[in-house]
């Protein structure tokens, strides 16, 4: 069958098995099958784009790959989107693309980030992301696939190879793919885009470099409660947001939790504020002996505490999960600030 890959037609096996084996043998896939990205196929994802196949929407680090629409209709195609799901990837490589989210440290960390896709907006709906129950697991196909082509496009456009280029010591399995959606039909406070100033029927996705996921076991009823056990696990002084003294951490209240907090008066900005402070470790606590990597320089030391972040501000609080009163999740960040683009309608 004819293969598309970039501008080239390449002969593929016929075989579904031999097909995966060739491709796989030509480091074009993240170790699973993938769907042929055929001439039909790829014109028929760049239909959904709004947009010649030549546009260019980034120079992808660190091989500085050219992310033209049909390159990235190629991997959208192997991951195995909808057309549907185009104008959002297309807006997550412009959001990995803003130079506060630093793409080239998250493709050659020895740190195992990841790009967290996080989806905000009506297209939730539209294209049946998962912003319930295991958005973060699996067993949905926008969530899935868009995570997943996001991986394929830093590996075949950016060359983040995993041992070669990608130095990730362990890596984490949200370098298969890492997305879910807000559950904003269930938030009692502004939905992330909203905090960031678009208006909530404006789509967005939000790119944050996240180490992995921290599940608290926080059933509680009190504010309080929740918040010191979540403030426990937050305090983790060998995670990169300690380390760099910078970054978003990320904290994914579940509905009931985040009614809790609600319904008792507490709004964003008092959980920041709270966490901020009791999350602060006394310096004494840390070791003496200073790391091979060294970034001291780089702490943000507050009365004599290391701070999670530079400002209680940095603290990203969505809401997202499923309804029991169970656990909150908390996501480590890699030491970069998040990247937020509109999607194209």
């Amino acid at each position: 069958m004819p293969i598309e890959h970039a501008t080239d037609t390449l002969a593929a096996p016929e075989d579904p098995a031999e097909l995966f084996a060739w491709l796989y043998a030509k480091g074009m896939t993240d170790g699973l099958p993938v769907i042929p990205p055929t001439r039909e196929r790829v014109a028929a994802m760049i239909a959904g784009a709004a947009l010649p196949a030549s546009h260019v929407v980034a120079e992808i680090p660190p091989r500085g790959g050219v992310a033209s629409i049909e390159k990235l209709a190629i991997n959208v195609v192997m991951a195995g989107c909808l057309p549907e799901y185009f104008p959002v990837i297309i807006a997550a490589v412009e959001a990995m693309m803003q130079p506060q989210f630093n793409l080239l440290g998250v493709q050659t960390t020895t740190n195992p980030v990841a790009p967290l896709v996080l989806i905000n907006g009506p297209i939730r709906n539209r294209i049946d992301v998962n912003c319930g129950a295991g958005a973060l697991g699996p067993g949905r196909r926008a969530n899935a696939t868009i995570g997943r082509a996001m991986r394929l496009i830093l590996l075949n456009i950016g060359g983040g190879v995993p041992g070669e280029v990608d130095k990730s010591i362990l890596g984490m399995p949200g370098k298969y793919s890492f997305c879910l959606g807000e559950l904003e039909e269930e938030n009692p406070w502004q939905a992330f885009h909203v905090e960031q100033g678009f208006p909530a029927d404006d789509s967005t996705v939000t790119l944050i470099s996240a180490q992995g996921t921290q599940s608290v076991a926080a059933s509680f009823l009190q504010p309080e409660s929740l918040l010191m056990m979540l403030a426990n696990a937050m305090s983790a002084y060998g995670t990169n947001s300690y380390t760099k003294g910078c970054g978003n951490p990320l904290v994914i209240f579940p509905p009931a939790h985040a009614r809790i907090l609600a319904d008792a008066g507490w709004d964003k900005a008092r959980i920041r504020d709270w966490l901020f402070e009791h999350t602060r470790i006394p310096m004494s606590s840390m070791p003496v002996e200073p790391r091979l990597l060294d970034t001291s320089s780089r702490f943000h030391i507050e009365d004599g505490k290391l701070c999670i972040c530079k400002q209680p501000g940095d603290i990203i609080i969505i809401v997202a999960g499923g309804p029991q009163l169970n656990h909150i999740t908390f996501l480590a960040n890699f030491g970069s600030h998040f990247g937020i683009s509109r999607i194209q309608p």
